[in-house]
C-alpha cells in the first residue's frame, strides 16, 4: 500500500472528477476502501508504467447475471495526466472486461464537467448513450451536476477490431504475446 494513492484521492483536480470532498484522506481510510473490492465483480487495479511505477487506478464492476460492467479511472500522477495515458488505459481496460471478462455491454458514468474522461471515452470507442441532468450532487458546494453515460456492446467492439488498421499492442506480466492479435481473429478480423 503507498500513501500516493491516497494524495492522489485528496488532489482538487481527481476529487473534482470524482465529486470527492477533497479531504485529506489517510493510508487507513485507502486500505478500508480497498477492502470492499472482491477483484471479482469489484475490481481495483493499478496502472503502471513498464518500470512497474504506479501512475492511477481503475475501478471496475460487473454485473454477472447482465454480463455488463462499469468503468471508473483516475491518472493519479499528474505528470501522466496526459490524454494518451487515459486512452490507452481506458482502451486496455475495455478489451480486458470483453476478451477476458466476457462482458457483453460497459459503460462509463463520467461527469460532464470532467472533461478529460469525456474525451478519453469519446476517443476510447465509447458513444454517448445518454445524458442525466443535474444527476448528482456537487460534494463541496451542493450544486446539481449532470452526468454523461458512455458504452460499447460487445458487437460494436467486435465490429471496430474488424475495422482498425492496425492493432494495439498490449505488453505485460501474463499477457500473452498473441493476446491482441488471438482475440481479433477470433472476432473475424482477417489476418494484415
Amino acid at each position: 500500500m503507498d500513501e500516493r494513492f491516497t494524495r492522489w484521492l485528496a488532489d482538487p483536480a481527481v476529487a473534482a472528477g470524482l465529486n470527492m470532498p477533497g479531504a485529506a484522506m489517510g493510508l487507513d481510510w485507502f486500505r478500508s476502501y480497498v477492502g470492499t473490492f472482491d477483484n471479482v465483480w469489484r475490481n481495483l487495479q493499478a496502472i503502471r508504467l513498464l518500470d512497474d511505477e504506479p501512475i492511477g487506478l481503475i475501478m471496475t464492476e460487473i454485473d454477472p447475471r447482465h454480463r455488463n460492467g462499469s468503468l471508473h479511472l483516475i491518472i493519479g500522477d499528474n505528470a501522466q495526466r496526459r490524454l494518451q495515458i487515459s486512452f490507452e488505459a481506458t482502451r486496455l481496460a475495455i478489451w480486458h472486461m470483453f476478451v477476458e471478462r466476457k462482458l457483453e455491454k460497459l459503460t462509463f458514468e463520467p461527469l460532464a464537467r470532467n472533461q478529460a474522461a469525456v474525451m478519453a471515452c469519446r476517443l476510447g470507442m465509447l458513444r454517448q448513450e445518454g445524458e442525466l441532468l443535474s444527476h448528482r450532487l456537487d460534494a463541496k458546494t451542493g450544486e446539481r451536476l449532470d452526468q454523461l453515460i458512455f458504452a460499447l456492446t460487445l458487437e460494436e467492439f467486435k465490429k471496430r477490431v474488424r475495422a482498425i488498421p492496425t492493432l494495439p499492442v498490449f505488453e505485460g506480466p501474463g499477457l500473452s504475446r498473441n493476446f491482441v492479435r488471438d482475440a481479433a481473429k477470433s472476432f473475424g478480423r482477417k489476418p494484415t
